[in-house]
């Protein structure tokens, strides 16, 4: 099994921006590829951290899902939301193994 995670923060004043696009990206990947996407937000620390979240099969399975993401207009309307609620500097992707 394989966990792919992204942290980011978002821009001042727009974390409950943030929050409606989590929920509207949780039913995209549900729907769309049958994934659960699993949101998290920091409660102390940086303020408006968040942390995504998505297990998959095999890294051949995670390289599916993201190419098909490429290729998806309804992901790429949700991406250039993304684009306007965190900051450019914050994200950190991260991929791992169960041991």
């Amino acid at each position: 099994m394989n966990r792919y995670v992204v942290e980011f923060r978002t821009v001042a004043g727009k974390g409950n921006g943030a929050m409606q696009l989590f929920k509207e990206m949780k039913e995209y990947f549900m729907q769309e590829h049958g994934k659960s996407l699993e949101v998290f937000y920091q409660a102390f620390g940086t303020p408006g951290a968040f942390q995504v979240a998505m297990d998959f099969d095999s890294l051949a399975q995670l390289e599916t899902v993201a190419q098909s993401l490429r290729r998806d207009p309804k992901y790429q309307e949700l991406a250039d939301k993304a684009r306007s609620l965190f900051t450019e500097d914050s994200f950190k992707t991260t991929v791992y193994y169960r041991i």
